[in-house]
């Protein structure tokens, strides 16, 4: 059985992180990892409140006033927290992941897929 509540508080990190380093107010963020021993990326598109153009991470310091040392630091906690999950799926004994897509609504809803190959 595998043991969730880490997972849970982890999920929840993400969600804080992605909602900090988003400048404004936004309806949907997509979030994609990738992991594998000794690689990994993390990247996220956000839709602002009201629009359906989305607005890619690698995007936000150049068009949105945003210090980007703060945004830096926080694209790394970004990453660490999808290590952790990455690994937490090796320390419950489950096949880990090669890919996490997160969906997070400004509702707080969320939906979460994982894929276990790369392919």
């Amino acid at each position: 059985m595998m043991e969730t509540s880490n997972m849970e508080t982890i999920y929840q990190h993400i969600a804080y992180i992605l909602n900090a380093m988003i400048p404004e107010d936004w309806e949907k963020v997509l979030l994609y990892a990738e992991m594998r021993e000794g690689y990994g990326q993390v990247f996220f598109y956000f839709y602002p409140l009201g629009s359906n153009i989305p607005v890619y991470s690698l995007d936000i310091v150049d068009q949105y006033i945003v210090d980007s040392r703060n945004f830096g630091s926080l694209e790394d906690q970004l990453f660490d927290c999808c290590e952790q999950l990455w690994n937490e799926f090796h320390q419950q004994e489950q096949e880990q992941w090669t890919c996490f897509t997160y969906i997070l609504k400004h509702t707080g809803e969320m939906k979460i897929q994982y894929n276990l190959k790369y392919s």
